[in-house]
C-alpha cells in the first residue's frame, strides 16, 4: 500500500551519521507497505519490459522513425534490469533510499532511451514515464516528486528540440511536447494528492488496526481472568472459543484443549446441552437471553445464554457460574442482615431485663411467702441468663474471642440438668446423661449452656415422653471429643437437612427458625463444630442426633474471624 514518503510529505531526510543508516533506512526497515509498493513497482516494470519485448516480435526488425538495433538493446536492457530490482525488492531489507534511487533512477535512463530508439515524442513511450512518477508519488517526498517529473519533462522537450532542429515542423513538434510536459506536470500533481489521501487512510487502518488488536488482548486477558464461565458455540454446540473458568466448572484439566470439540461429546454436559438447543430453537430466534440451571451429575451450573445482536454469524455465548457460589452469596447477605436485626434487638432487650431482674429482686426481698419467694428467684434466674445471653450475642457480634474456659463436662453436664429440669418441668426424668469421667473441653461457659438449651428444647418438642427419651452423651473414641443430644423422636428430613441451620428456617409452627442457628455460631465461636449425623455405639446400635464436635488438643487456639455472618454492632 501506498506511504507518506519516506521521510513524510513534504520533508527532508536528516543527514545520517557516519556508519549510521538514514532515518528513512529505519522507516523502510519497520515499514513493511512500503517495501509492497517497492515490489509490486518493480512487478510492474517486469511485465512492461516482457510487453516491450514482444512488440519487437510483433512489428518486427523495423521501427519507424527510429533505430531497431538501439531500440532493442534498451529494451533488453530494461527487461534485465526490471528482473534485477523486482527480485533485489522481494529479499533485501536494507539500503532502501539506494533501491528507491535506483528504481527511479533505472526508469528515467531506460525509458528515455526507448522513447529516443522508437522515433522520439510521436512513438507513444511518453506514456512509461507515468511508471516512475507513480512509483516516486508512492515513495518519495513532494519535491523528489516533481523533481522526476521535471526530469522526464526535460528529456522530452531536449529529444523534441533535437529533431525539430534537424526536420520541418519544429513548432508543432514544441508544442506537443510542452503539452506532454504540462500533462505529465497535472497527471503528477493529481498522482501525489491521491497517494496522500491514501497514505492518510493508511495511517488510520494501521491505527485502528493496533487499537483493534490491543483491544483484543485486553478483551481476551480479562475474560481468561473472569470466574464466571464463558464458551463460545455455534448453532451445533461446537465450541469456537472458552476461558479457564469454564473448562473447570466443566470438570475438565485447567489446560485442556476444549476449542473445536462439541459439548455433546461430554457426556456429563448433557443436560446443558439441552438446554442450549431448547433456548435456539424457541428464545434465540428473538434475540432474547435466556438463564437456566443445569444439574449436572456432581454440580449445578446456572447457564445464560446469549446470541450478538451486532452481527448474525451464527455464534451464541454461554455464561456459565457455580450455582452454589450464587446461593452462598445470597446467604451471606441474609445472614449479615440478620446479624445486624439480632444484634440491635439483643442491645434493645438489656434495659427491660434490667428492669425485670431489679424487679424480682425487690419482689425477693419483700416477699414473706416462701412460694412467692421461690418465683421470684426463678425470675430473677432466668433474666440473668437471658442477659447473659444477649451480652454473649453482643460480643459475638463485636468479634470479640471467646472466654475458652476449662470445662469438665461430667460436672458442668449434671449442673446444667439440674438448671434444666427447674426451669423446664416438663424436662424431668426423660433425659439421660452418659458422660465419661475426667472429660475435659474448652469452651466458654455460657455458650454451651446456651447451645444445650437449644438443642434441648428441639429435642423436648420432638421426643416422647418416655424416661431417658433423650440421650446426652459424650464419645471419647476419636482424637477430639464429641457431646451427642439424641432423641427418640422421628429425626430430621433428608430434604431439609441441607437447610437445617439457616436462621428463619423452621418446621415448627411455633418456632423461631433461630435456636439452631445460633447454637452453631456459638459453636463457630469457640472453634467447634454443630452438625446432624449419625453414629454407632460401642454395643453396635445406631444413634442419629445433633453433634458438638469439640477442637482437639488443648493448645491455644489463634484469633480468628469467627461468625462472619455477623456483624460488629456499634
Amino acid at each position: 500500500m501506498a506511504g507518506a514518503g519516506l521521510a513524510g510529505a513534504g520533508q527532508r531526510p536528516a543527514r545520517p551519521a557516519a556508519g549510521q543508516s538514514t532515518q528513512l533506512d529505519r522507516d523502510y526497515e519497520a515499514s513493511a507497505p512500503q517495501w509492497r509498493t517497492l515490489q509490486h513497482l518493480g512487478l510492474a516494470r517486469l511485465i512492461i519490459a516482457i510487453g516491450l519485448l514482444l512488440a519487437i516480435a510483433a512489428l518486427g526488425p523495423s521501427i519507424k522513425g527510429g533505430s531497431a538495433p538501439a531500440y532493442l538493446a534498451a529494451a533488453v536492457a530494461y527487461f534485465i534490469g526490471a528482473a534485477g530490482l523486482a527480485i533485489a525488492s522481494l529479499y533485501m531489507r536494507r539500503g532502501a533510499v539506494l533501491l528507491v534511487t535506483a528504481h527511479i533512477a533505472f526508469d528515467l535512463v531506460l525509458i528515455s532511451a526507448l522513447m529516443i530508439a522508437s522515433g522520439g515524442l510521436r512513438s507513444g513511450l511518453v506514456v512509461l514515464y507515468l511508471l516512475p512518477l507513480a512509483g516516486a508519488s508512492l515513495l518519495l517526498p513532494t519535491v523528489a516528486v516533481f523533481f522526476v517529473c521535471a526530469l522526464a519533462v526535460i528529456t522530452i522537450l531536449l529529444d523534441t528540440l533535437g529533431r525539430a532542429l534537424t526536420s520541418a515542423g519544429a513548432e508543432a513538434s514544441l508544442f506537443e511536447a510542452g503539452l506532454y510536459g504540462a500533462m505529465l506536470f497535472a497527471i503528477t500533481a493529481l498522482l501525489r494528492l491521491l497517494a496522500q489521501r491514501l497514505a492518510a487512510q493508511e495511517q488510520l487502518a494501521q491505527q485502528r488496526g493496533r487499537n483493534l488488536h490491543n483491544q483484543l488482548a485486553i478483551n481476551r486477558l480479562v475474560i481468561a481472568q473472569l470466574e464466571q464461565g464463558v464458551v463460545v458455540v455455534d448453532a451445533d454446540a461446537r465450541v469456537r472459543a472458552n476461558n479457564r473458568a469454564a473448562r473447570t466448572l466443566f470438570g475438565l484439566k485447567p489446560e485442556a484443549q476444549l476449542t473445536g470439540e462439541r459439548l455433546s461429546s461430554l457426556e456429563q454436559l448433557a443436560p446443558l446441552v439441552s438446554a442450549f438447543h431448547r433456548w435456539r430453537d424457541g428464545d434465540a430466534t428473538d434475540g432474547l437471553p435466556a438463564s437456566s440451571v443445569v444439574e449436572l451429575p456432581d454440580l449445578r451450573l446456572r447457564a445464560r445464554f446469549v446470541q450478538p445482536s451486532a452481527v448474525h454469524s451464527g455464534e451464541f455465548l454461554i455464561f456459565i457460574e457455580d450455582q452454589r457460589a450464587i446461593d452462598e452469596r445470597a446467604q451471606q447477605l441474609k445472614l449479615a442482615s440478620m446479624g445486624r436485626l439480632t444484634a440491635s434487638i439483643a442491645h434493645e432487650i438489656r434495659n427491660p431485663l434490667a428492669a425485670i431482674s431489679h424487679a424480682s429482686q425487690l419482689l425477693v426481698e419483700d416477699a414473706a411467702d416462701t412460694g412467692l419467694k421461690r418465683l421470684a428467684s426463678i425470675v430473677r434466674e432466668n433474666t440473668l441468663r437471658l442477659n447473659r445471653l444477649v451480652d454473649d450475642i453482643l460480643r459475638v457480634a463485636r468479634r470479640e474471642p471467646p472466654l475458652g474456659d476449662d470445662i469438665d463436662l461430667a460436672e458442668f453436664l449434671r449442673e446444667w440438668l439440674a438448671e434444666l429440669e427447674r426451669n423446664r418441668p416438663q424436662a424431668q426424668g426423660r433425659v439421660a446423661l452418659q458422660v465419661p469421667t475426667g472429660a475435659q473441653v474448652k469452651f466458654e461457659r455460657s455458650h454451651l449452656r446456651q447451645v444445650l438449651y437449644n438443642l434441648l428444647d428441639n429435642a423436648l418438642r420432638y421426643a416422647s415422653d418416655a424416661a431417658g427419651a433423650i440421650r446426652v452423651l459424650v464419645d471419647d473414641r476419636g482424637p477430639a471429643l464429641a457431646l451427642w443430644v439424641a432423641d427418640d423422636g422421628p429425626g430430621v428430613r433428608e430434604e431439609v437437612r441441607a437447610s437445617l441451620f439457616e436462621p428463619f428456617n423452621t418446621t415448627h409452627a411455633a418456632g423461631t427458625g433461630l435456636g439452631l442457628y445460633i447454637a452453631r455460631e456459638f459453636c463457630l465461636a469457640n472453634r467447634c463444630d454443630l452438625a446432624y449425623d449419625q453414629m454407632r455405639l460401642p454395643d453396635g446400635s445406631p444413634v442419629r442426633g445433633f453433634v458438638v464436635r469439640f477442637a482437639a488438643g488443648e493448645a491455644e487456639q489463634p484469633a480468628a474471624d469467627f461468625l462472619v455472618t455477623m456483624t460488629p454492632y456499634e
